[in-house]
């Protein structure tokens, strides 16, 4: 069994009233593995305790880190520890989870007319590129572990791709690769609860940072940093792209 943990950074509505970007980041690794890196992860949230008074419980949100809106334990720590444990969690990430896999949908919002249609679309693509990973590199079955989001609709999209799901051929017209190497219903768990989640946040947060650069950030080099997860992307998700980031 395979576990695929899920999260998004960009807001799912149409360009012109967000973000420019939808972003999509699943990690996916053996269920043999899962204690392991669980182990790695409270060890690396100690060394955060030692270092920058972050405590073990308190959540790894990487937009927050940057520029803290909610989470008050973030305002007793120097801004620049914070962009330090992001960037020391980015560079964590491939070592802890060194037999994972990391799978990026990116999509330009300017190119639909339809909020619905961005959010399907990305999990559409995610889905088929896990269900495809699965078959023919993991050979197993897997589930999907997601942050809270719009679940009904998701569930009723992972249902129906498993009965029809058409593919482009390479051919001509498409052909229908039912995506069922993907076991139940999505699941969801608060992201507060969960350091596998937390971890993906940070996945999709620097991708956002890579394809929408601020200024007022460069200083810091956040837009370089998901380059260091190279070592564990999922390249054959498209092949078109360097990093493997599915963009349309």
């Amino acid at each position: 069994m395979h576990f695929m943990y899920v999260d998004e950074s960009g807001d799912p509505g149409l360009h012109k009233f967000g973000s420019p970007y939808f972003i999509l980041s699943g990690l996916t690794f053996p269920e043999e593995d899962w204690h392991k890196y669980l182990q790695r992860l409270k060890e690396l949230r100690k060394s955060f305790k030692e270092r920058y008074g972050l405590f073990v419980r308190e959540e790894i949100h990487a937009a927050e880190l940057i520029r803290i809106k909610k989470i008050e334990a973030y305002r007793k720590i120097r801004k620049s520890d914070r962009i330090n444990i992001l960037k020391e969690y980015c560079q964590q990430i491939p070592i802890v989870f060194d037999n994972a896999k990391i799978i990026n949908v990116c999509l330009q919002k300017s190119d639909f007319d339809n909020a619905e249609k961005i959010q399907l679309t990305a999990w559409n693509r995610l889905a088929q590129r896990y269900d495809t990973y699965l078959k023919k590199n993991a050979k197993d079955r897997g589930i999907i572990i997601s942050d809270d989001t719009d679940g009904i609709k998701i569930i009723r999209l992972l249902r129906k791709m498993r009965v029809y799901n058409p593919i482009p051929s390479q051919y001509e017209g498409f052909y229908n690769a039912p995506a069922d190497n993907i076991l139940e219903d999505l699941f969801q768990r608060s992201s507060h609860h969960s350091y596998f989640i937390q971890s993906v946040d940070v996945v999709a947060h620097l991708l956002y940072r890579q394809e929408c650069p601020k200024g007022s950030l460069k200083k810091f080099g956040l837009e370089r940093l998901f380059a260091e997860l190279e070592p564990i992307l999922l390249k054959e998700a498209a092949r078109n792209d360097p990093m493997g980031i599915v963009r349309k």
